[in-house]
């Protein structure tokens, strides 16, 4: 008898092993979607731009995350697929566009991109944008001339955790502008003075034709005098202050067309 029960046993045994193997292996069933979950990922869809991939798929992972017990899931991993292949050469019309000067949108592309960095797209987004494409941007608006732009992105990149040959990438770009603003300085204050003294000539006529100087000094009154040959003192200033005048003097601070500089005259005399 103990054979047999033996026998018995093990066959017991075997089929529950079986029978719990069998079970584990089958796929859980996923559950019919309702309604609600169908509108919800419709209004979803309708949504998403196609020339936003990266935020497409993180909202549709997230989705799907929710609701991944329903048939819908299926659908989901299709559509996740599907914005996933728009990233594909949008690593380089974002370049194209920095190229162009467009950083903003440039900017805009390769963020959305980082959002995938399991793309090569999205991979080379996110290590561009952690330094090259700033120094790149630095760089554009250093060669036309738009230094204080340039200088602005050049220290906003101190902010990052950077190497030493970065750091001295971003010094040269902000050694660079430091040369250039002293020698636009220069070049400001030279302007200035120079309509300091075209305009005490300006003041010098009046005198003589009128007998004294003007009460009042305006770069709008000097404008009114002689709209052409005024030109030069518009150019190198922005305004007049503190004229003051009696009938045989005159003095007033005239400040540089950038606001740098404040040059005093008095009676014809430039003071510093």
């Amino acid at each position: 008898m103990r054979p047999f029960v033996l026998i018995i046993v093990i066959t017991a045994l075997s089929s529950m092993l079986i029978g719990c193997s069998a079970e584990k292996d089958t796929p859980e069933t996923a559950q019919p979607t309702p309604p609600e979950v169908q509108a919800q990922f419709f209004e979803l869809l309708d949504s998403l731009a196609e020339d936003q991939p990266g935020a497409a798929v993180v909202g549709l992972q997230a989705f799907l995350h929710e609701n991944r017990g329903y048939e819908i899931a299926d659908t989901l991993r299709i559509e996740i697929e599907r914005f996933r292949s728009f990233a594909d050469g949008r690593y380089h019309e974002a370049r194209e566009l920095a190229r162009q000067g467009r950083f903003e949108r440039a900017e805009e592309i390769l963020e959305d991109l980082a959002l995938l960095p399991d793309t090569p797209d999205g991979e080379n987004a996110g290590k561009h944008l952690e330094f090259d494409f700033y120094l790149g941007k630095a760089q554009w608006l250093l060669l036309r001339q738009r230094y204080r732009e340039a200088a602005t992105v050049a220290r906003s990149l101190h902010e990052q955790d950077l190497t030493p040959t970065q750091t001295d990438q971003v010094e040269t770009i902000l050694d660079n502008v430091g040369h250039v603003d002293a020698v636009l300085a220069q070049a400001e204050r030279t302007n200035a003075q120079n309509a300091c003294r075209h305009l005490t000539v300006m003041l010098a006529q009046r005198f003589i034709e009128e007998g004294r100087y003007p009460p009042d000094l305006s770069l709008e009154i000097l404008e009114s005098w002689d709209p052409h040959g005024s030109r030069s003192i518009l150019r190198g200033l922005s305004s007049v202050e503190d004229y003051r005048t009696s009938r045989n003097t005159y003095s007033f601070v005239a400040v540089s067309a950038q606001g740098q500089h404040r040059v005093r005259v008095v009676d014809g005399e430039i003071q510093d």
